[in-house]
C-alpha cells in the first residue's frame, strides 16, 4: 500500500484562503480534508470548513484551526 505524504502550504487569511485543483483543506478539529476546489458544495466532518461552490464562498468557524496542504 502507499501512502501519500502531505505537504503544508503557508497562506494568509487575511486575503483569502488559496484554490487549486491539488490544493486541500485540513480540519485540525475533526482531522477531515476537503478539496478546496470541489465540484459541489462540501463540508469537514464537524462542519468547521465549508465550501458552497454556488456562491463561490469558503467558510471557516475556528480559522487558526484550518491547514492547506497538497499530496507529493
Amino acid at each position: 500500500m502507499t501512502t501519500k505524504k502531505r505537504s503544508y502550504v503557508d497562506f494568509d487569511q487575511t486575503i483569502g484562503y488559496p484554490g487549486s485543483k491539488s490544493l486541500y483543506f485540513e480540519c485540525g478539529l475533526c482531522g477531515d480534508y476537503i478539496p478546496s476546489q470541489p465540484k459541489e458544495s462540501v463540508s469537514c466532518k464537524c462542519m468547521n470548513i465549508l465550501i458552497d461552490v454556488d456562491a463561490g464562498r469558503v467558510s471557516v468557524k475556528k480559522e487558526k484551526l484550518i491547514k492547506v496542504f497538497k499530496f507529493v
